[in-house]
């Protein structure tokens, strides 16, 4: 199973890391890093044997497990946190990493720590451990001149049908240096081999000098040269950015957050035992489950009779509540359909993707004629979209997404009232209270925005989570606010004055997806934990712990009479949960 999806990566926030006021000074860079708690390794200067080379490369290389996978690079450790420098591609899909180090442990990744590094094909992926393990020294490229000889590690995949990964190092030399996109520079003959991408290139003096992460193909189809981003695009970005601290998951409480207390009480959680498959939880116990048979569930809408996902493969199934069965699929983007929902009408289905393009699906005349076209396409953003919300009368649609802007459209020209601009990292999660009057977005940033849907006018700016923001929800009385974090913790705002009602923690992991009952006392979430949880928002307990999934739970939608909950995951599978 793969189980992501590049922009999910992208949602997730990153802890400040604490960097004291002693400095160490990077001489190529001109630059000095804040190092209190930090290690980092001066460049080695003196020439060393090939056998020597591949010795510091053993200990320095990991091997990076999960739904794509290869090579990493120890670069460097904060108390007991290990950062690997990988290539992006490596992680870029979502899903259960595991850190294999030279001396063979295997350390679990909190997926939602790893860090993308932007304009280039790199990623900082943190670990947890107590034992001591190598770190890479580094040195200037701009030393290595055309001829000099470079080794590069990894940890490739044999060709044996068990797929077993063995440690492998080749030397060759530097042919040249040219201008690539994501930051492929440093071209080499190394022999390189699938699997080793994100491995070291290290000078002969065992000084990490790139990332290998690319093999192009000349003119003559015998020639093989592999390339590699250079260690100083790396640290111009290091110099102003902060690393992801690992957090301690939230303990399953829930407490109540008085907005003038810091340390709020706490209440006993109560609800179901385990979550079983079947079995009844606050009422409700799983009456049938839908199977996408690839790809992964990335968003769910229902109506009163049809359940709709989005998912990774780019379709849009359709079923049908009553009888299991599926009524429709078909393909609505090229890539991952991150979004859908339907119109208040009822009439229209509007997809968003990640390949940056909003489609309009005619609902009830794709379901009569068994052929879905769309009525109408919206394009305008230049990257993946990752969140949409349309008002009350249907008249205005909002989508977020990577470039951290927010988009108004008219949705009957489909034409781009106002751009909303404010977060400093993407957005990943929208609502538009019921009056039409507000608009709240969630990012990355850790924050959350709420907007004058009207003006476009900025009217406050809520903060609280420790980590990104990732699933919004407005109650149907337009006086609640529920934010989803990858803390792992749901808040609950008066969305009139932005005041923390109170906070939620049962979830061990990010809550993806958040969803309020018409009756406006009961919340959903889905969480990377793999469970649902109804919650009775008046007291803030658990009344339901719905078990059961084997994957990520990422996508939820209630039922209007608030019998059904629609639950989907990244195995492709969707749940419903009835209350008889």
């Amino acid at each position: 199973m793969t189980k992501t999806r590049n922009w999910q990566l992208l949602l997730i926030g990153l802890t400040a890391s604490s960097l004291g006021m002693i400095g160490v000074v990077v001489p190529w860079l001109g630059v000095a890093i804040a190092t209190e708690g930090i290690t980092l390794i001066s460049a080695n200067t003196d020439e060393l044997t090939a056998t020597e080379v591949n010795a510091i490369a053993a200990e320095i290389t990991v091997r990076i497990e999960g739904p794509k996978g290869g090579s990493g690079v120890i670069v460097e450790k904060q108390d007991h946190t290990y950062y690997v420098l990988t290539n992006w591609h490596v992680v870029n899909r979502i899903g259960d990493y595991e850190i294999i180090t030279a001396d063979g442990r295997r350390h679990s990744v909190y997926y939602s720590l790893i860090q993308r590094i932007p304009g280039l094909d790199l990623a900082i992926v943190p670990f947890s451990s107590s034992q001591r393990y190598q770190i890479a020294t580094m040195a200037n490229p701009e030393s290595v001149n055309v001829g000099d000889t470079v080794h590069v590690a990894g940890w490739p995949r044999s060709g044996s049908s068990l797929g077993q990964r063995l440690f492998f190092s080749s030397q060759g030399q530097v042919t040249h240096r040219q201008n690539r996109q994501q930051g492929y520079s440093l071209v080499y003959t190394n022999l390189v081999r699938s699997g080793m991408s994100g491995g070291p290139v290290l000078d002969s003096r065992g000084n990490l000098i790139g990332i290998n992460g690319i093999v192009q193909f000349g003119l003559n189809p015998d020639t093989i040269a592999a390339a590699a981003i250079e260690i100083n695009r790396f640290w111009q970005w290091r110099k102003t950015a902060t690393l992801p601290s690992i957090p301690t998951p939230p303990q399953p409480v829930a407490r109540e957050d008085i907005p003038t207390v810091v340390s709020p009480p706490t209440l006993p959680v109560t609800g179901g035992a385990n979550g079983a498959p079947g079995a009844a939880e606050g009422g409700f116990a799983m009456a049938s489950r839908f199977k996408q048979t690839s790809g992964q569930i990335m968003a769910i809408a229902t109506t009163d009779s049809l359940g709709i996902s989005g998912n990774s493969n780019g379709t849009v199934d359709i079923w049908n509540l009553a009888t299991g069965g599926l009524r429709q699929s078909f393909s609505a983007h090229n890539r991952e359909a991150t979004r859908v929902l339907v119109t208040p009408n009822g009439q229209q289905l509007i997809t968003a993707g990640e390949d940056g393009i909003i489609r309009i699906w005619d609902l009830a005349a794709g379901l009569q004629t068994g052929s879905f076209s769309p009525v109408q396409t919206i394009t305008g953003h230049n990257s993946a979209i990752l969140a949409i919300a349309i008002s009350s009368d249907g008249k205005t649609l909002a989508s977020g997404g990577w470039d951290g802007s927010v988009k108004l459209w008219d949705l009957a020209t489909g034409s781009l009232q106002q751009t909303l601009e404010g977060h400093s990292q993407l957005v990943g999660a929208i609502a538009i209270s019921p009056d039409g009057k507000t608009l709240a977005t969630g990012s990355r940033d850790r924050t959350i925005r709420l907007w004058n849907l009207e003006t476009g006018a900025l009217k406050r700016t809520l903060e609280g989570h420790e980590l990104s923001v990732l699933s919004l929800a407005i109650s149907p009385n337009g006086e609640i606010l529920a934010s989803g974090s990858a803390d792992g913790t749901i808040t609950i705002w008066k969305l009139d004055n932005g005041q923390p009602i109170r906070r939620l923690s049962g979830h061990r992991d990010g809550v993806w997806s958040v969803a309020i009952a018409s009756n406006n006392q009961t919340l959903v979430s889905g969480s990377w934990d793999k469970t649902v949880k109804v919650w009775n928002l008046t007291s803030g307990t658990i009344e339901a712990n719905l078990g059961g999934h084997t994957g990520y739970v990422t996508a939820i939608a209630i039922s209007s009479d608030q019998t059904m909950i629609l639950s989907g995951d990244w195995d492709g599978e969707v749940k419903v949960w009835k209350r008889p």
